[in-house]
């Protein structure tokens, strides 16, 4: 079942192996996903190594394992030839998987990146204000004294020449920024049902990312800056808590979906506020 050959391994070769085993334990799609919970969608295109509308590799995986046990297969080479046409999707749809970044010290670079454009905007309206007061200063000092009038009145029509003095742009930063720098941490805890599996993706303001699979009553708790960015696969299985907030009910058994989360609030992109107690 594992020859070397590329059609082996195909995602398309795949999807044929998954049906037949399927077929041959006298069961349908809907079937399969009343005992494993995974939507029709996703079970489809695993069938027809449509990987591209798939979940994360680990979340997918976890689904070939239960669909196997579900058929009466043995998962075991159904989940080594995924891996092989998995490997073979990667590279030829030219994705990279994510790496996670672990964060040993992010302050020096949070500090750096925050700085400099405020730093280099500075500079810029020094610069732009000393042009202008140079090429008032040189208009004032071009004029030609009028001869008929005596050097007292010169000075004073010289000096009423001269333009009033320019203020100097401000070198704070804007209020945007610093908001942005005080915004509160967002604390959330994400809890997968008992029985049920759940993979998640973060992403926060600071570049703080990570990915981490859930299974049978898990929990993970996180503090990170927002917004945040978070993928939950299997939403239907998922609690979320958002700074003591509790949230039910994110999407379908086996949906992916991708939400924001900030201090005390969680959108799904796309759509309006959600508040679900």
């Amino acid at each position: 079942m594992n020859d070397t050959n590329a059609e082996s391994v195909s995602p398309a070769a795949f999807g044929k192996r998954l049906r037949a085993t399927r077929e041959d334990a006298g069961l349908r799609l809907e079937d399969i996903g009343a005992e494993t919970k995974v939507s029709k969608a996703i079970l489809d295109a695993m069938e027809n190594g449509n990987f591209q509308f798939l979940p994360e590799r680990v979340f997918s995986r976890s689904f070939v394992a239960q669909y196997a046990r579900i058929v009466g297969a043995d998962e075991g080479p159904l989940l080594q030839d995924f891996d092989e046409a998995w490997g073979r999707y990667i590279v030829s749809s030219g994705i990279h998987t994510n790496l996670e970044v672990v964060a040993d010290d992010l302050a020096p670079s949070i500090r750096w990146r925050f700085w400099i454009p405020i730093t280099a905007g500075v500079l810029i309206l020094f610069v732009a204000a000393a042009v202008i007061l140079r090429s008032s200063a040189s208009d004032g000092e071009g004029l030609a004294p009028d001869p008929r009038r005596s050097g007292a009145s010169q000075v004073n029509v010289g000096r009423a020449a001269l333009p009033a003095s320019r203020p100097t742009p401000s070198s704070k930063p804007s209020k945007t920024a610093v908001e942005a720098a005080n915004e509160p941490m967002v604390k959330m805890t994400v809890q997968v049902d008992p029985g049920e599996e759940c993979w998640i993706h973060f992403r926060d303001r600071d570049g703080m990312t990570g990915e981490r699979l859930l299974r049978n009553g898990q929990k993970l708790d996180l503090e990170l800056a927002g917004p945040v960015k978070l993928t939950v696969g299997n939403a239907g299985a998922v609690e979320l808590t958002v700074d003591g907030r509790r949230y039910r009910d994110l999407g379908l058994p086996g949906q992916v979906i991708h939400t924001e989360v900030t201090h005390g609030r969680f959108t799904p992109l796309g759509a309006e506020k959600n508040d679900i107690p």
